[in-house]
């Protein structure tokens, strides 16, 4: 039984597991029910994964999941990090330099995937995602919040997720050459959150996401993707 249980530990620790930290500026009350909201958000990213990449495998999901974490600076501090509220490389520099030191934590970390949620009100700077951190803001904790989260919101988490994973954006889409309308730009890789849960990743980003390391062959805890339809 020793020799299982020690196999079992290593082939855990070689998959990065998905972890939420909730980042709170020290002038703002933490949200009570977050946790739980991201949970759910978290439950439904996992099932769509699991679904989109019909291998048997998805990521799996840090115990305990979500952190709270409240930091020694105000939310005008991020403001003014992100450059009068416009500078997404400001913010996300400011942001993730401040949590890797309290969390400990590192791109393309072998122990987690990296979601951030930093509760500031900063409505022009849409979330980001790359080598294992994701970062996302206010607006998409507010629409977290109920018995089953925004589907646009969790569409963002899965894009965002994708880009933490290796995925890029549709070089056509991105230059222009392509509009939106395009099969490309409207796939999970682009713009799909705008569809979710219905947008799919491009069949080489699908590939790519196969031979992350976060994929394993284990059973989502969500039966089925629950959010709320988007309007």
């Amino acid at each position: 039984m020793a020799v299982c249980a020690a196999i079992w530990h290593r082939v855990t620790l070689a998959h990065p597991q998905l972890k939420m930290v909730y980042i709170v500026p020290k002038d703002v009350n933490p949200r009570q029910n977050f946790p739980g909201d991201a949970r759910r958000a978290a439950l439904a990213a996992q099932r769509w994964y699991f679904d989109e990449l019909q291998q048997g495998v998805t990521f799996a999901l840090a115990d305990p999941l979500v952190q709270t974490v409240q930091t020694d600076h105000t939310e005008s501090w991020y403001r003014s990090g992100a450059g009068r509220r416009e500078d997404r490389e400001a913010l996300w520099k400011a942001t993730i330099n401040e949590a890797s030191a309290l969390t400990r934590s590192e791109y393309n970390d072998w122990r987690y995937v990296w979601v951030y949620f930093l509760d500031a009100d900063l409505p022009e700077i849409p979330a980001q995602g790359t080598s294992g951190v994701t970062l996302l803001l206010r607006k998409e904790i507010l629409s977290l919040a109920g018995a089953r989260p925004d589907c646009g919101t969790v569409g963002v988490l899965v894009h965002e997720l994708g880009h933490a994973f290796g995925v890029e954006h549709p070089a056509d889409c991105e230059s222009g050459r392509k509009d939106g309308s395009a099969p490309e730009c409207t796939s999970m890789s682009y713009l799909g959150d705008l569809t979710f849960p219905r947008a799919h990743f491009l069949p080489e980003d699908r590939s790519r996401l196969l031979s992350h390391v976060a994929f394993v062959a284990i059973k989502p805890e969500a039966g089925a993707v629950e959010c709320s339809p988007q309007d």
